[in-house]
């Protein structure tokens, strides 16, 4: 079953209204607004000088809002600025209406101020209704945009933290012995200083107490304990470097990545929980993209992982057997393949069928938040691929990713759309 990027689109509540704020000192034209953009199904919000349209703003939520550019006062170009300034209507679309004639001077200002349309007396109602409705449809384009970036954000920290527990024990094991090490470093650091004294003294004082310290068996032990303790300052370190990477949000640049790299890392902040509740098999075969968004690739394998730990905590396997979680990448064709699978409870065909949707979770409050899958979709059929799922109830569930090796690479969020 494919995973659908547009499964359950973000929008406002059903039957709620954009609201249009008209502001124009000429009531012939308020009124000519306001009824041209009821009719449309907006809701219209009128005032009659530039000083009350701000104070409407300050009042209530407004969705577009239509600015007449020579008023007494606060012209519209001023209001633009004095508008524009507030971070919570930095993409609230704003159209100027003038009856001045064309001047490009003129236009740059208002544009310069931060509007996005110009439109010139007498109005064209539908002129009027077809940029209202285009630019709102940019708006929520972007507004949801912006909402889907701000879930993948929240889905890949949440899935850090269902795991933080592995992860302590993670850093804490090869911290315990370095600093243990340590202590045994420091102690035949010591002993060393006391026989190198002695030996000034004199050769016999010195021979003396090199053989009552038995300097020759700690000098074979000198190298294994500063090998481990390396090692375990090493692991430390990755560690902490993959939790840096999960937690950066600059997650859409492009490089060329290879899956089994991805689920190899990855597993350096999971293998240790996941281990501890099934058998890990890995089979981690090159599986090289050309251009993708290696953080994201990270984050869909990473759901993946804590998928298959939730669904294997669900399942108790007979006396004397473990359940398995099994992570391998392949190259099929001219695609990169990476498939988790799990001897776990097993999906239903109902659920099945409803797995990718945004929110949808069968999962006990608390326990995930019902995005992780629908985000895993969208990161993969942003790159043109594909990820489907194969599972009986009881037995277990495979998870399939498919992206082809020169994928588009297209980012989660894509650029601001351009108003023509």
């Amino acid at each position: 079953m494919k995973g659908r990027y547009d499964s359950a689109p973000l929008r406002a509540p059903e039957g709620s209204a954009a609201v249009v704020l008209a502001v124009d000192d000429d009531h012939n034209n308020l009124k000519l607004v306001s009824a041209s953009l009821t009719l449309e199904g907006y809701e219209v919000v009128c005032a009659s000088s530039g000083e009350e349209g701000l104070e409407v703003l300050a009042a209530r939520q407004v969705d577009l809002l239509l600015l007449d550019v020579r008023m007494p006062g606060l012209d519209g170009i001023e209001v633009c600025r004095l508008v524009r300034e507030q971070p919570r209507f930095a993409r609230m679309p704003i159209i100027f209406l003038t009856a001045d004639h064309a001047d490009a001077e003129h236009m740059m200002t208002g544009l310069d101020a931060g509007g996005d349309e110009y439109l010139h007396k007498p109005i064209s109602r539908r002129m009027l209704s077809a940029r209202v409705r285009n630019l709102l449809r940019l708006a929520s384009a972007d507004r949801e945009r912006q909402l889907l970036m701000q879930i993948a954000q929240s889905e890949k920290l949440a899935a850090v933290g269902q795991i933080a527990a592995g992860v302590a024990h993670e850093v804490n094991n090869p911290l315990s012995f370095v600093l243990s090490n340590l202590e045994s470093l420091r102690g035949y650091v010591g002993d060393l200083m006391r026989v190198v004294k002695a030996y000034r003294l004199s050769a016999e004082e010195g021979g003396a107490l090199d053989r009552t310290l038995d300097v020759d068996a700690m000098m074979e032990d000198l190298q294994p304990l500063i090998d481990e303790t390396v090692h375990g300052g090493t692991r430390v370190r990755a560690i902490v470097q993959e939790l840096k990477t999960f937690s950066r949000q600059d997650g859409d640049t492009l490089e060329p990545v290879d899956l089994a790299d991805i689920a190899r890392t990855t597993l350096v902040l999971t293998e240790r929980e996941l281990s501890s509740k099934a058998a890990l098999e890995k089979d981690l075969k090159p599986a090289r993209i050309a251009l993708a968004p290696r953080q994201r690739l990270h984050q869909v394998m990473l759901n993946l992982l804590v998928n298959a730990l939730h669904a294997v905590e669900a399942r108790h396997p007979g006396p004397g057997t473990r359940n398995l979680i099994k992570v391998s990448t392949r190259m099929e064709g001219a695609q990169a393949v990476l498939e988790v699978k799990d001897t776990g409870c097993g999906i239903s065909e109902a659920v099945r069928a409803r797995i990718f949707e945004p929110f949808f979770t069968t999962k006990p409050v608390g326990v995930g938040t019902g995005l992780g899958l629908s985000v895993c979709a969208m990161v993969v059929e942003r790159l043109g691929g594909s990820i489907s799922v194969e599972s009986q109830v009881g037995q277990g569930t495979t998870f399939t990713v498919r992206v082809p090796a020169e994928a588009a690479g297209r980012p989660l969020v894509s650029p601001p759309l351009a108003v023509g």
